[in-house]
């Protein structure tokens, strides 16, 4: 995945004075806030997000909870290792957050129990924290925006919002969709930036490539870089290639190395990229986990993440003899 670099957050009293005109006039004023910010005060303005809102708490019934679980069983179980890691090193002092792409909470690791008592028992399962619900929040302005986003003291929209920061990260499926939003979100401000974002942008990476492989079950999935170290890093490719050579999938990664667009990349014939057809691969792949694969771009280094048995309905195009021309029969 790629981390965007955002502008480092203006003084906390440039923000107090944004603040306290949105409050007298009803207006965002221009070239105060950081324009990430700016812009999304102004879409939650437009929402009519009360900036002075309490929380509102709409649980959802356990029917409809267990319901949002099960639709999304996928992404809650490629992220749970990665939220237990991020627990254990950040759970003590903030929370750890997993929303859908509705921005639908999944999922809440850390001290709950003392945000609660900080004015904010909405961070809860069920709970929506899109921008149109709860104006500029780290959750749902990263769905927005579709990039990692980072809310500093005092930026969010609710007033009740302005003692906490929050940095989140958009995880996305292997079509390269948004599928959800890592968070993380603490009292005070957001300190060491780029330490909290790369964490975060670390363990995105992990769960985007375990709903990469989990998705091609029945396919071949192989993980590759042009530098053997860089395997197993958030910066390996990821793809998808059916038995029969057709590329399925590709992570934004994998477009990145073979400098090619998804929308070119899904449906081609793999031997196109990787010089192999479907076949000739998975006996390539079957042959040791690791290896390399000479192509058009130089040198790639793979891992194999998945290499089925071949079906045996999958079958290479049979060979026809070659046609020879009957000798002309011998009138005479």
């Amino acid at each position: 995945m790629t981390l965007t670099k955002t502008l480092q957050p203006k003084p906390l009293r440039e923000v107090r004075l944004a603040r306290e005109k949105l409050h007298l006039e009803g207006l965002v004023p221009s070239g105060v806030l950081r324009a990430e910010i700016d812009a999304s005060w102004r879409r939650s303005l437009n929402h009519g997000v009360p900036v002075s809102g309490q929380h509102e708490l709409s649980l959802q019934t356990t029917a409809s909870l267990d319901l949002l679980l099960a639709n999304n069983q996928l992404l809650i179980d490629a992220a749970m290792p990665a939220i237990d890691y991020l627990n254990q090193r950040q759970g003590k002092d903030g929370l750890i957050i997993l929303a859908n792409a509705d921005a639908t909470i999944l999922a809440v690791e850390g001290r709950a129990d003392r945000l609660k008592g900080s004015g904010v028992p909405d961070i809860t399962l069920g709970a929506c924290w899109s921008e149109a619900a709860r104006g500029t929040n780290a959750l749902g302005t990263t769905l927005v925006e579709g990039r990692p986003m980072l809310i500093d003291c005092g930026e969010h929209y609710l007033d009740r919002l302005s003692r906490f920061s929050c940095t989140s990260v958009p995880i996305h499926c292997p079509q390269g969709d948004i599928l959800g939003v890592l968070d993380l979100t603490r009292e005070g401000p957001l300190g060491r930036v780029h330490d909290s974002t790369a964490l975060l942008g670390m363990a995105v990476s992990q769960i985007e490539s375990r709903v990469f492989n989990t998705s091609y079950s029945e396919h071949i999935v192989l993980a590759f870089h042009s530098r053997r170290q860089y395997l197993e890093s958030p910066w390996q490719g990821l793809l998808a290639v059916s038995l029969s050579g057709q590329i399925l999938a590709a992570s934004g990664q994998a477009c990145q190395l073979l400098r090619t667009e998804r929308s070119v990349l899904v449906g081609q014939r793999c031997e196109a990229f990787l010089g192999l057809d479907g076949l000739q691969l998975l006996a390539r792949l079957q042959q040791g986990a690791l290896g390399s694969l000479q192509t058009a771009q130089g040198e790639f280094f793979y891992k194999t993440l998945r290499a089925p048995q071949r079906s045996p309905n999958v079958r290479t195009a049979p060979r026809t003899a070659p046609k020879t021309t009957p000798p002309a029969p011998d009138l005479e």
